[in-house]
């Protein structure tokens, strides 16, 4: 604001001093023009005075000397050339006239009487008599030693008529002279003679006056046009004017002087008035400035205290400001948009920590409350129980149904699960289906209670659109201090028991030590799944299969295991489920693919008929872009498709029985064998088998290993065997592990067995040899023997 402030009093304060100093510097400017002017005229005027004031002075001389030229008594003494009467006459006349020379001289211009300053005049005066010579009256400059003088003459005749003489008189052009002039006309004046640069001063007002540099410039100007000009004289500026003294005598000039500071005197006054109103005008410029500067600065003021207000995040204060002008506009548009923030900021900040659904904390917010809870039972030494509770079959409700349906559904969960829980616990939604319940200062055996009354509300039924539905949960339970120290670890394992409990089918599960540890080693496989993919860190293994009717090896199931660079050797079984959980199983069924159709391809041109089988999972049925995938790799490899046959489970047709339906036919018409692995242990349908585009059935070794001891796996398996045959369908039977089951199967019509009693899976490297081993071996052509184990 200080700046504000400042800015504006400067902004005063310069609009004044431009103001002032531009008013000032006119009026100065006008003053001086004026008084140059002024000047100019003034000593235009003094030099026509001065002119006819000589030109009069002259006139009353000549009349003088007239008189004195008729008088007989002095024409006497003048044709006597009576020296001492011609003295006498010329003094009487002198103190009647104000002159300082009086001469007398005859025809040749010999001096026959003089007084005054004529006593030091040479006899002979040739100046005077070319003046005076042929006029009867005359005027001009007589320049003689170092004086001049201004002579006016009157030509004396005698009695015929012919001039015989002149009477001269004239005043000195001397400092005294100069003074009484420049005293009677205001200004300083000068009397010289010469011209150019020889000018010599030879009476003038001023003392000590130097005219160097004036004489070149005088020549320039003419006197008739009343031009000036500047001159520098003794440290003072001057105005000067020139007239010549008598025209037809241009080297005699008298030069007038005007001071210039003398005549801008009367305008100190006003200069000096006008600073002094203009200081004024400043300071009350400055004082208005601080007034407004003050109206303005001071709202602003508050309003940049507000937004730091607001900024803070207080909006309980509003803006005050009384002015009715733009600024309190301002003020109430602030205070508008003040409710409007703290209303968005308390919409969003709801938005941000509910859950907009349930109207539950949602997960950000319950890790806060979480964090509360654990930094109080710290400090007092109280336990914390944390629930994670996930509807089980939730999905697939709000599959069937819709998701209006779904919604209200939770809705309806959340009241529940909110009503069953205390006022002072918190109970959240964390995402989906799942939900979260904090007891803050209760341990195992409350959280238990409080798990086992969630399940039996949630089991009793939701009402939605006169729809009784029971929900199926699960709750996994975490405790501080013994299962974590912090919000997020202990949430986590809350989590980690949550999945526990859905995996072993048990409603409520409390956490084990060490099952985060497995969490991460999962979470360390998934992530390391397609940099094993890339690098070739898969490897492809094979367990043969044997026809029953000739016994020679007609195929092969591909195995996938996994050299893991910090785990060691990974079954299927540890990565296969999570892959397929987390959607990366295309990675590993590609690869499979892939592997199992190029170890084909060399099978093939060794001469082999040997076909390879390979797994597919519920998520690959979904690819409708597989049959393409497998028919550019049988076209990449030159494979007949009847040497691939596909292995499916029961359990992998019931994500979508059409659309995985489709993916099948799609294989079938490219060629490639099908087979129903596991047969009989899921979801068997014979309505669904009936309709598949199946070749072949695996018998699970479930019902295989025990043969023929078992007389219910061997009703099984015979059941299996009439239904397959009937449906046109060959059979598969894994999991053989003695001779005796080998020999049972072949004499009930199965085609083909695999299992450990023919060999264990191997590297696909070693495969080749070991047909060739086995095919070499004579028991196995006449009857079915225990082959040699890998």
């Amino acid at each position: 604001m200080r700046s504000l402030r400042l800015k504006i009093l400067a902004l005063a304060a310069l609009l004044v001093v431009l103001t002032q100093a531009g008013t000032i510097g006119a009026l100065l400017f006008t003053a001086s023009h004026e008084v140059e002017q002024r000047i100019r005229t003034d000593l235009a005027t003094s030099g026509d005075v001065l002119d006819r004031a000589m030109k009069l002075h002259s006139e009353r001389l000549r009349e003088a000397m007239a008189i004195l030229a008729g008088d007989p008594q002095f024409m006497r003494a003048s044709a006597a050339a009576d020296r001492p009467a011609l003295a006498r006459a010329l003094a009487r006349s002198m103190a009647q006239s104000d002159t300082d020379l009086a001469v007398v001289l005859d025809a040749g211009g010999r001096v026959l009487a003089g007084t005054g300053s004529a006593q030091s005049l040479p006899d002979v005066l040739p100046g005077l008599l070319r003046i005076a010579a042929g006029q009867e009256a005359a005027r001009g400059v007589l320049e003689t030693g170092n004086a001049a003088y201004h002579v006016t003459t009157v030509a004396l005749h005698e009695p015929g008529g012919q001039a015989v003489g002149w009477l001269v008189t004239g005043v000195a052009l001397n400092d005294t002279r100069a003074r009484r002039i420049a005293a009677f006309g205001g200004q300083d004046i000068a009397f010289v003679t010469g011209s150019g640069d020889s000018l010599r001063v030879v009476g003038s007002s001023l003392q000590d006056i130097d005219l160097a540099g004036i004489g070149g410039r005088l020549a320039d100007i003419d006197d008739t046009t009343g031009a000036t000009l500047e001159a520098r004289i003794r440290g003072t500026d001057y105005i000067v004017a020139h007239k010549v003294l008598v025209p037809g005598y241009p080297d005699a000039q008298v030069l007038l002087f005007q001071s210039v500071e003398q005549a801008m005197a009367p305008y100190r006054l006003l200069r000096w008035s006008a600073l002094g109103v203009g200081l004024f005008a400043l300071l009350v410029a400055l004082a208005g400035g601080a007034i407004v500067t003050r109206a303005i600065t001071h709202p602003v003021r508050n309003l940049a205290a507000a937004a730091a207000r607001i900024r803070g995040g207080d909006y309980s204060r509003p803006v005050e400001v009384a002015a009715r002008d733009e600024l309190g506009m301002l003020a109430g548009a602030f205070n508008t948009m003040q409710g409007g923030i703290a209303e968005r900021e308390a919409r969003i900040t709801y938005q941000a920590q509910y859950d907009a659904l349930t109207g539950l904390p949602n997960r950000l917010f319950a890790l806060e409350r979480l964090e509360e809870a654990v930094t109080r039972a710290q400090a007092a030494s109280t336990p914390v129980s944390l629930l994670v509770v996930e509807l089980g079959s939730f999905a697939d409700i709000a599959a069937a149904l819709g998701h209006e349906i779904g919604d209200a559904l939770l809705s309806q969960a959340a009241e529940r699960l909110r009503a069953s829980a205390d006022a002072r616990h918190t109970v959240a939604r964390l995402e989906g289906d799942e939900f979260l319940i904090i007891l803050d200062g209760l341990g195992l055996d409350a959280a238990r209670e409080l798990a086992e009354d969630l399940l039996r509300l949630l089991g009793v039924g939701l009402s939605v659109r006169d729809v009784n539905i029971s929900l199926d949960a699960v709750v996994g339970i975490a405790l501080y201090p013994e299962h974590g120290r912090d919000a997020n670890q202990l949430l986590l394992r809350a989590s980690v028991a949550r999945n526990d409990a859905r995996n072993a089918h048990e409603p409520v599960h409390v956490y084990q030590d060490g099952r985060e540890e497995r969490r991460v080693r999962q979470l360390a496989i998934l992530g390391d799944l397609r940099r094993a993919v890339r690098h070739d860190e898969l490897k492809l293994y094979l367990q043969p299969k044997v026809s029953l009717a000739d016994g020679r090896v007609c195929g092969a199931e591909a195995l996938v295991r996994w050299d893991h660079p910090s785990f060691g050797w990974l079954p299927p079984g540890e990565f296969i489920g999570i892959a397929e959980q987390f959607g990366n199983i295309s990675l590993v069924t590609h690869w499979a693919l892939t592997a199992a159709v190029r170890e084909c391809r060399l099978w093939v041109e060794d001469g082999l008929d040997i076909s390879v089988s390979v797994n597919l999972s519920g998520r690959d049925l979904l690819d409708q872009h597989l049959p393409v995938f497998i028919l550019q790799l049988l076209r990449d490899h030159d494979l007949a498709p009847r040497y691939l046959t596909v292995e499916i489970t029961e359990e992998a047709l019931v994500r979508d029985f059409a659309r995985a339906t489709l993916v099948l036919e799609c294989l079938r018409d490219l060629g490639v064998r099908v087979s129903i692995d596991d047969f009989g242990t899921k979801y068997s349908s014979l309505a669904q088998l009936k309709r598949l585009p199946v070749d072949e059935l695996k018998i699970d070794r479930t019902f295989v290993m025990e043969l023929p001891q078992d007389r219910d796996d061997a009703a099984i398996v015979r059941s299996t065997l009439d239904l397959a045959h009937s449906l046109g369908l060959e059979v598969v039977a894994e999991g053989v592990e003695s001779p005796a089951a080998l020999q049972w199967l072949a004499a009930h019509g199965c085609e083909r067995a695999q299992g450990f009693h023919i060999s264990r899976p191997m590297p696909a490297e070693a495969f080749g040899n070991w047909v060739r081993r086995y095919g070499s071996n004579a028991e196995h052509a006449g009857h079915i023997a225990r082959a040699e184990a890998v």
